[in-house]
């Protein structure tokens, strides 16, 4: 039966029906995305594999309890970042967060825009990028995880507020009130770096 074309709410109509083919389709289509997310929150290959599996027998395990009241994707983003903030509490540890190039980022006059490095970069510049982009790493593993979640949702993943409350379970003020804080806390947190205003003005 082809099911590549069918969407979220019939997968999952045709999985609690009975059929395994509906929700390996579903875990295709959302695997990529949810390693994704789950390599930003934890910040290396072999705990965001962890926690992308356990994210997903959670979603087989309930997956009776979506009301399709929000969307599918919503509801398994949900999954994957509260599975994380209970692995963060159980371990009482903070992992690194990576962060793709395009973040922004924090400065004092505000945020502003990474900008890619050109295809013909020289080696310099690329490996001014990347020691900028691990500072930013080692600041966001310094923030609560509540904020990096927050952030990486917004600044990394691109969603907006209203997706964020929907995701996060919390009220709209205090999505918007979090991302401040967390921004807030990054920027000083990168502003007490010594090399990162020099390595910020040198890859512009």
């Amino acid at each position: 039966m082809q099911l590549t074309g069918h969407t979220d709410e019939h997968l999952v109509e045709q999985f609690l029906q009975g059929s395994t083919a509906a929700f390996e389709e579903l875990v295709i289509r959302y695997e990529q995305k949810v390693f994704q997310l789950a390599y930003r929150l934890s910040g290396n290959a072999d705990d965001a594999s962890d926690l992308a599996q356990e994210s997903f027998i959670k979603v087989y395990r309930y997956l009776g309890q979506w009301k399709g009241q929000a969307a599918f994707s919503t509801w398994l983003y949900r999954i994957v970042t509260n599975t994380f903030l209970d692995d963060v509490r159980k371990r009482k540890r903070r992992p690194l967060v990576a962060i793709s190039l395009d973040a922004a980022i924090p400065t004092e006059e505000g945020e502003g825009v990474r900008e890619f490095p050109s295809t013909d970069a020289d080696p310099e510049q690329e490996y001014l990028q990347r020691e900028l982009q691990q500072i930013v790493q080692n600041a966001l593993a310094e923030l609560a995880p509540e904020y990096r979640v927050v952030l990486t949702l917004r600044d990394i993943e691109g969603h907006t507020y209203e997706e964020i409350a929907e995701i996060t379970k919390l009220n709209l003020g205090t999505v918007k009130s979090r991302i401040s804080r967390g921004r807030t806390a990054l920027r000083e947190k990168l502003l007490e770096t010594e090399q990162y205003e020099s390595l910020l003005r040198q890859t512009r």
